[in-house]
């Protein structure tokens, strides 16, 4: 099990199980996230869960990593 705290709507944060994530549609400002048989809905786009999953920051736009390696 891999567990992630994450920011939900209308407010607060959710511990959830990663590994049961099933998929993701956007909603509204944010998405909607299918754990097994339940949803919660989050306030991020799917470009900053595929960050936080992929251990990246958030709002990591790609732009200070060059495949992998760290500018020096």
């Amino acid at each position: 099990m891999r567990f992630l705290q994450i920011e939900m709507l209308p407010a607060g944060k959710a511990l959830v199980d990663i590994d049961k994530l099933t998929h993701a549609v956007p909603e509204g400002e944010g998405l909607r996230l299918y754990l097994g048989g339940q949803h919660l809905d989050v306030p991020h786009t799917i470009a900053e869960l595929e960050n936080v999953l992929a251990g990246r920051d958030r709002n990591d736009d790609g732009n200070r990593h060059s495949a992998g390696f760290g500018t020096r």
